[in-house]
C-alpha cells in the first residue's frame, strides 16, 4: 500500500535527490515522531503521481516572556512540469491556517534565492536577508577538556547525554531562540541517515558533523549551545580547533548567527558558496507584529539542512 509519507518521499526523491530521501523513514521521523506534535502537511496528485508536496513541523521558541509554539517550514516541492500552476500559494495558505488553528504564533523557514522574491511578495514572509556564513581555520589553541561523543541511539538514551543536555535551555533570551529541552535535542539528533558528533567543553556544547568538499574534509559547524544557563560572549575558536581536529577537517564552516557564540571567520568567496539561503519569518496568528519578529540565535541545527 503506497502511504502519504511514500508518495512524499518519491517527490523529494526525485526533485531533491539525496540520502535522506532513499526510503520514508527521514520523513516519518520527521512528521510524525516530533515531541511537538505531528507536522501540518499537504500533498497534490495527479494521473497516480503526487504533484506537489508543502509541510511545516511545529517548534517551541522563547524569548525573554517565556515559551512559544510555533513551526518550521521545510519540503515545499512541485514536481518538474508543473511548477506555474500555483500549488505551493495553494496548499501554503491552507498549512499556515491550519497551524494556526493548532495555536501555532509564527512561522519561520530558509529560503533559496530563486524564490525568497515569491515568499516575500506572494506568500506573507518577510526576510532576514542572507545567512551570513563563515569558514574557520582552526588555530593552534589548547583543545584540551574537550570531550567528543558520536551520536547514536545508545548515546542518546545515555545518562552522559541527559547530564550533557541538562541546562543547555536556560541561557537568557531577548529575542527569540529556539528551545533546546533534552526532550527536543535528543529528537532531532536522531535523524535519519546523519552522522551528529556532540563535543563538550566546560563552557559549550556544540554539534557537529563531517563534510568534504573536492574530497577535502570539512567540519560542518551546526551548533553552539553554552552550559548550564551561561551568557555571551563565549569564544567557540578552542571549541573549533578541537571539532576540526576530531574530524581531521582543515576548516570549519558555519552558516547563522548566536547571541551568546558569536563566530567568526573568513567569508568564502562567492564562486565556493552554494546558493545563499535566507531567513524567512511569517506570522500565523493575528496578534503577532511581524515587522518586530526577531531571532537571537539561528544555526544549521535549527533548521534542516543536515
Amino acid at each position: 500500500m503506497i502511504t502519504d509519507l511514500d508518495a512524499n518521499t518519491a517527490l523529494l526523491r526525485a526533485e531533491l535527490p539525496g540520502p535522506r530521501f532513499a526510503d520514508s523513514s527521514y520523513l516519518r521521523w520527521c512528521y510524525t515522531a516530533n515531541p511537538h506534535g505531528p507536522a501540518v502537511q499537504r500533498g497534490v496528485d495527479r494521473d497516480g503521481q503526487r504533484i506537489a508536496h508543502y509541510a511545516v513541523i511545529p517548534q517551541r521558541y522563547r524569548d525573554a516572556h517565556g515559551p512559544v509554539d510555533c513551526a518550521f517550514s521545510l519540503n515545499a516541492v512541485v514536481r518538474q512540469g508543473h511548477q506555474r500552476e500555483g500549488w505551493f500559494s495553494k496548499i501554503g495558505l491552507e498549512i499556515y491556517e491550519e497551524a494556526a488553528a493548532r495555536g501555532m504564533e509564527w512561522v519561520v523557514g530558509v529560503s533559496n534565492a530563486r524564490s525568497v522574491g515569491a515568499v516575500t511578495k506572494y506568500m506573507g514572509w518577510k526576510t532576514e536577508g542572507p545567512l551570513p556564513v563563515k569558514l574557520c581555520r582552526p588555530l593552534r589553541l589548547g583543545a584540551r577538556g574537550i570531550e567528543h561523543h558520536p551520536v547514536d541511539h545508545e548515546f542518546l538514551s545515555s545518562t552522559k547525554f541527559e547530564q550533557l543536555a541538562t541546562g543547555l535551555d536556560e541561557s537568557p533570551a531577548v529575542h527569540f531562540t529556539k528551545s533546546w529541552t533534552l526532550e527536543e535535542l535528543r529528537w532531532r539528533l536522531s535523524a535519519p541517515h546523519a552522522a551528529y558528533v556532540m563535543h563538550a567543553s566546560d563552557e559549550l556544547v556544540a554539534i557537529s558533523t563531517r563534510e568534504s568538499f573536492r574530497r577535502v574534509p570539512i567540519a560542518a559547524l551546526l551548533k553552539f549551545l553554552p552550559r548550564q544557563g551561561g551568557a555571551g560572549p563565549l569564544d567557540p575558536r578552542p571549541m573549533i580547533s578541537g571539532i576540526c581536529r576530531y574530524h581531521r577537517a582543515v576548516a570549519g564552516v558555519y552558516a547563522g548567527f548566536n547571541a551568546h557564540v558569536p563566530v567568526t571567520g573568513l567569508r568564502p568567496p562567492r564562486r565556493l558558496q552554494p546558493s545563499p539561503l535566507h531567513l524567512i519569518l511569517r506570522r500565523l496568528a493575528d496578534d503577532v507584529d511581524q515587522e518586530s519578529l526577531q531571532l537571537d540565535t539561528f544555526e544549521f541545527l535549527d533548521s534542516d539542512a543536515y
